[in-house]
């Protein structure tokens, strides 16, 4: 009896599927030693686990594909049954992707496309070598006209919030001098009249002389340029920096930038537009690029990719493709730490040259502190009170808040952290605000209060036990 003859293998198919199987252990194995990975996150998270079981998946099916005879029966089957395949691997992928949406944290590979209808500029806002300011005689006009908010009116010659004018005087001397940097916090947002931080300060201290050079949408970069001028006008003893987690953000848009008022869907949103050297605005394609380039991304290189970003799948595939290309699957990231790292130390030595004391008060955001009392604040205010305002941004605040904790141990700047020390709820504006409440201010005027009073007494801020003194690296 004549011996059956086994199937012919190819050689060359036999080896591509092997390479094919070699590739998905591989792949499964990275997807594990992602973990190990410096500033990597504990814990596997869903797209390392759906890589890892779709690498198995494929070097599993790879590796029975090696033999021709298997293969004849596998195309087979695809010939006669291509339409229910089809229908099931779609059917599979918008599953997986609801499955994704469901329980990723991590964000999309690029941010939703900035809104397209821009209603209203706003006009009192200029920006010049101090950082952006308001028009002193633009913000008169509109109080006249009663268009802006009661705090909106307080403005100095300078364009800034306060009641005196940044100028050279005799009452400065003998006065404890305190200049203050910063953004809608310092500035004094969502507080009642004389009950932000800074006018707390001025209420508890009346012998001293605070200046406020806090503005809405300000980063580091604007506080640097406003110390740079009015320090050597002031010469304060005390320089204090409200740093709020969003400045991370803030630092990697130019300085020349304008806020505007934009609506879409029923939502009022802020985004900064950009003006180029004549005045006019930048065109909106222009603008969508400097949009991706705020957070970090490099705009979509066709409508592809711009759309393949727009979903989990999608982007845990431009993700793979960045690593696989080396780049760090936290870039963006790592650019906002790299240039705010900078702006804070060219503050640092600005303060030094100036014989000034630099304080920064770390601003947490509302998840910072529910964060910490997550088993007596409400879940839906945790979780859903900031979800437009986080939209074009992950909730990071955390791990935000932690980096600004570390650049200043790593500068050796001091800082004042009053995370224990605040309520989610009863010290920040109701929802969707993110700003102090008057409450939250007067509690942390009273902090920096309590501190300034121990600074007169040596000109150093280590009697204040609330300040943190680290030391330089």
């Amino acid at each position: 009896m004549q011996k059956e003859t086994p199937p012919r293998q190819s050689g060359a198919w036999d080896i591509v599927f092997k390479l094919l199987a070699a590739a998905g252990i591989l792949t499964a194995l990275f997807g594990i030693g992602i973990e190990f990975l410096p500033g990597a996150h504990p814990g596997l998270n869903p797209p390392q686990i759906l890589l890892i079981i779709a690498s198995l998946l494929l070097s599993l099916a790879a590796f029975r594909l090696r033999r021709a005879d298997a293969r004849r029966r596998a195309w087979g089957t695809m010939r006669k049954h291509w339409l229910p395949g089809l229908i099931i691997a779609a059917a599979t992928l918008i599953a997986l992707e609801f499955v994704l949406g469901a329980v990723d944290g991590s964000p999309l590979y690029f941010p939703p496309d900035p809104p397209q209808e821009l209603v209203a500029p706003r006009p009192w806002q200029v920006c010049d070598q101090a950082g952006c300011h308001y028009d002193h005689d633009a913000i008169v006009t509109a109080c006249e006209e009663e268009e802006p908010s009661a705090r909106f009116c307080i403005v100095n010659r300078q364009g800034f919030h306060d009641t005196q004018d940044f100028a050279a005087s005799d009452d400065l001397d003998g006065r404890t001098r305190i200049l203050t940097l910063g953004d809608s916090f310092t500035y004094g947002l969502s507080a009642d009249i004389g009950s932000s931080y800074v006018e707390t300060i001025e209420s508890n201290l009346p012998q001293s002389i605070v200046w406020n050079t806090g503005i809405s949408g300000a980063g580091t970069h604007h506080a640097l340029a406003a110390f740079q001028v009015y320090a050597p006008v002031l010469q304060p003893h005390l320089t204090i920096l409200g740093f709020f987690v969003n400045d991370f953000g803030d630092n990697l848009l130019p300085i020349d930038t304008q806020l505007w008022l934009v609506k879409k869907e029923d939502e009022r949103i802020y985004m900064r537009r950009r003006y180029d050297d004549s005045g006019n605005a930048i065109s909106l394609d222009e603008l969508k690029a400097f949009y991706y380039r705020a957070h970090g991304l490099e705009p979509p290189a066709n409508e592809i990719e711009r759309l393949l970003g727009r979903t989990r799948l999608g982007s845990l595939l431009l993700r793979m493709i960045d690593i696989a290309q080396g780049e760090s699957p936290d870039a963006g990231r790592d650019r906002e730490v790299a240039v705010t790292r900078r702006y804070l130390r060219d503050l640092r030595e600005a303060a030094a040259a100036q014989d000034t004391t630099l304080l920064v008060l770390l601003i947490p955001h509302p998840y910072d502190v529910a964060a910490l009392t997550s088993s007596t604040a409400s879940p839906q205010y945790v979780l859903g009170s900031f979800e437009r305002l986080l939209r074009h941004r992950p909730p990071m605040a955390g791990e935000r808040y932690r980096n600004g904790m570390q650049l200043m141990e790593e500068l050796g700047i001091p800082y004042l952290n009053p995370i224990h020390t605040l309520d989610s709820q009863l010290d920040y504006a109701p929802k969707p605000d993110l700003h102090w409440n008057s409450a939250g201010h007067q509690k942390i005027g009273a902090m920096l209060s309590d501190c300034i009073e121990a600074f007169q007494v040596r000109q150093d801020l280590s009697d204040c036990e609330q300040v943190t003194m680290p030391e330089p690296r």
